[in-house]
């Protein structure tokens, strides 16, 4: 079975809830997070061992990423 390629879009505290069971999904990998504060987003990246910090823009236009959690 492929694995999902997730992006989360918002990194605040619901969407550390959201990457927390998600990391625990075998057919998701979270592959990228964004946040209008990019400081945040990579405090989210530090902490969960989310491989890549991307601007929203980017995110959306990604063909990589098969689905995008907005939180």
């Amino acid at each position: 079975m492929n694995k999902q390629k997730i992006g989360i879009d918002g990194c605040n505290i619901t969407s550390e809830i959201y990457v927390e069971i998600l990391q625990h999904t075998s057919n998701i990998d979270i592959v990228a997070c964004a946040d209008e504060s990019l400081s945040k987003a990579i405090k989210m990246k530090a902490k969960y061992d989310i491989p890549q910090v991307m601007t929203r823009n980017k995110m959306y236009k990604d063909q990589r990423i098969d689905y995008i959690i907005k939180l």
